[in-house]
């Protein structure tokens, strides 16, 4: 289920933890005050890390690009379902260790949390 956190613009969710708070609010307060502190904003343009590439990096610069624009072509899709880990044999395993120092995009925060707990066994 999907849980959308709408606590930076809520009133009712203050940025003080006290005992009767549920543990979402918590986690709201939390969220809220640690956005409060954050006092200097840094726009990056240009990314750096696919400065020099083949023509796969190409690909998926093009396909994060697009995907932060909400602007996904067939082909950008197409592309990134090439890189989709699972159990068939034709897909790769994160177990590999051409996984080993890559950043993983996963659509739960808890497999990302299992991911980081197994890297760092």
């Amino acid at each position: 289920m999907w849980r959308i956190n709408f606590s930076l613009y809520s009133g009712s969710i203050g940025t003080q933890i006290h005992s009767g708070l549920s543990h979402y609010g918590q986690e709201s307060a939390i969220g809220k005050a640690l956005w409060h502190q954050v006092t200097t904003v840094v726009i990056l343009r240009e990314n750096m890390r696919q400065k020099i590439q083949s023509p796969e990096d190409a690909k998926f610069h093009k396909a994060l690009e697009n995907m932060q624009y909400k602007a996904c072509t067939q082909e950008d899709i197409a592309f990134l379902r090439t890189h989709i880990t699972g159990p068939r044999t034709s897909r790769p395993k994160l177990a590999e260790k051409d996984f080993c120092n890559v950043s993983i995009i996963t659509a739960w925060n808890s497999l990302k949390d299992r991911i980081n707990e197994l890297g760092s066994v």
